[in-house]
C-alpha cells in the first residue's frame, strides 16, 4: 500500500460521513478568517507598544513602569514576528503535487508549531524570571511607583505563564498526536 492510498483511507476515516464540501467550505474560511485577525491583533500590539514607547521615549516621559515593560517588548516583538513570518506555508504550485508533498508540508508545519510552543514556554519563563527579578530590584532599591509598577509587570507575566502553559498543554498533545500519526502513515 502505497502513501496515497493510506491518506486516502485515514481521510475517509477522519471526515465524518455527513460532511459535504459546503460545509469544508466553510471552516477553511473560518480558519482563514482566524488567522487574518491573529494577525492583524499581533500588528495592532505591534503599533500599540511603539506607540507607547515611541511617544514615552520623545517627549521624555519614561516612568516605572516604561522602564519594566520595555525589556520585556524589546524581546518579545520582535521574537513574535520572526515566528509568524518563518511558518511554513502551502504554495499553489503544492496543488498539483503528489499527496507525499502534503505529508511533508504538514510534518514542517507541525514540527516547527511545536518548536514556537517550546519556545514560547521558555519566554514565558524567562519574563517571569525578568518579572521576579524586576520586583525584588523595586522592593530593594526603588520607591513606591517603581514597587507598584514591579506589582503589576509581576502579576502579568504570572497570568502569561499560566495562559502560556495551558495553552502549550492542549497544543502540544494534540500537534504531538497528529505528527506521530502522520509520520506513522508515511
Amino acid at each position: 500500500m502505497n502513501i496515497d492510498e493510506r491518506l486516502q483511507e485515514a481521510w475517509r476515516e477522519a471526515v465524518p460521513a455527513g460532511m459535504d464540501l459546503a460545509d469544508l467550505g466553510r471552516r477553511v474560511t473560518r480558519q482563514r478568517r482566524r488567522r487574518w485577525l491573529l494577525r492583524a491583533q499581533e500588528l495592532v500590539l505591534t503599533l500599540v507598544a511603539l506607540g507607547v514607547f515611541g511617544h514615552a521615549l520623545l517627549f521624555g516621559a519614561m516612568g516605572p513602569a516604561h522602564w519594566l515593560l520595555l525589556p520585556f517588548f524589546a524581546v518579545f516583538l520582535p521574537t513574535a514576528w520572526l515566528i509568524a513570518l518563518r511558518v511554513p506555508r502551502a504554495h499553489t504550485a503544492d496543488l498539483t503535487a503528489p499527496m507525499g508533498r502534503y505529508v511533508e508540508l504538514r510534518l514542517k508545519q507541525l514540527r516547527t508549531g511545536l518548536r514556537d510552543l517550546w519556545l514560547a514556554r521558555r519566554a514565558a519563563v524567562a519574563l517571569i524570571a525578568y518579572a521576579a527579578a524586576a520586583f525584588a530590584g523595586a522592593w530593594l532599591f526603588g520607591d513606591i511607583r517603581w514597587r507598584e509598577a514591579a506589582v503589576v509587570l509581576l502579576a502579568y507575566a504570572l497570568l502569561w505563564l499560566l495562559g502560556t502553559m495551558w495553552v502549550s498543554r492542549r497544543l502540544r498533545g494534540q500537534w504531538l498526536s497528529e505528527y506521530r500519526a502522520i509520520r506513522r502513515l508515511a
